[in-house]
C-alpha cells in the first residue's frame, strides 16, 4: 500500500513537473503579446515602433509563428521603416492563410516605403499566379492530394477498362488522368516553393 502512494506521488510529480514549464512557457508568450501589442500600439515614432517589432521577433524566436503575428510584426517594421523585413514578413503570412485585404495593405505599404512612391497595385505576376499568392499552403497540400488521387483513380479505371475490355469510360478516364496530372504538378510545384521559401 505504501509502495502504491509512493508511485502515486512520484506519477503526480512528473505530471506537475512537465505541466508547469508549459504553462510557464504560454504565460511568458502571452505576455510578450500583450507587451508588443501595447508598444506598437502606444508608438508614435520608427525607433518606438523598431522596439515593438522587437519584441513580436522575440515570440517569433520562441517558435510562435501565426499570421495575426506576423501581420503585426509586419506593420511595425513599416511604420519603423524597414520596408524590406516588412515585405519579408507580410509575405510570409500570407503564406499561412493565403492573400487578405491587410496582407495587401502591408504588402503595398511596405512596397511604397521601398520605392519612395505611392503604390496601388501589386506586381501582375501575383495575378497569373493567383493560386499561389491566394490560397494557404495547407489548402494548396489538399489539393495537391486530391487531384493525385483523381490521377492515379482515372489511370486505375483505364488498365480496369482495358483488362475488361470497356470503352464507354475511356473520357472520364483521360479527363481524370490529365485534371489530376496537371493540377497535381501546378499545386504540387506551388507548395515546393512555398516550403523552400519558409525553410530558407
Amino acid at each position: 500500500m505504501r509502495m502504491k502512494n509512493v508511485l502515486s506521488h512520484l506519477l503526480l510529480g512528473i505530471i506537475f513537473a512537465s505541466v508547469s514549464p508549459l504553462h510557464a512557457e504560454y504565460a511568458t508568450r502571452q505576455f510578450l503579446w500583450e507587451q508588443a501589442n501595447a508598444q506598437a500600439s502606444s508608438a508614435s515614432k520608427p525607433e518606438e515602433f523598431g522596439k515593438a517589432a522587437l519584441t513580436y521577433e522575440r515570440l517569433v524566436a520562441e517558435g510562435v509563428v501565426t499570421a495575426p503575428l506576423l501581420m503585426n510584426l509586419g506593420a511595425s517594421y513599416v511604420m519603423a521603416g524597414e520596408s524590406s523585413k516588412a515585405m519579408n514578413t507580410f509575405l510570409r503570412a500570407e503564406r499561412y492563410v493565403g492573400s487578405t485585404p491587410e496582407i495587401k495593405q502591408g504588402l503595398l505599404a511596405a512596397l511604397s516605403k521601398q520605392s519612395g512612391q505611392q503604390r496601388k497595385e501589386l506586381p501582375w505576376v501575383r495575378t497569373a499566379l493567383f493560386w499561389h499568392y491566394s490560397l494557404p499552403c495547407q489548402v494548396r497540400v489538399w489539393i495537391a492530394l486530391v487531384a493525385w488521387t483523381l490521377f492515379w483513380g482515372g489511370l486505375f479505371l483505364r488498365l480496369l477498362m482495358r483488362h475488361h475490355n470497356i470503352h464507354t469510360l475511356a473520357s472520364l478516364s483521360e479527363t481524370g488522368m490529365f485534371v489530376g496530372g496537371v493540377t497535381t504538378v501546378i499545386f504540387a510545384a506551388s507548395v515546393i516553393v512555398t516550403v523552400l521559401q519558409e525553410v530558407l
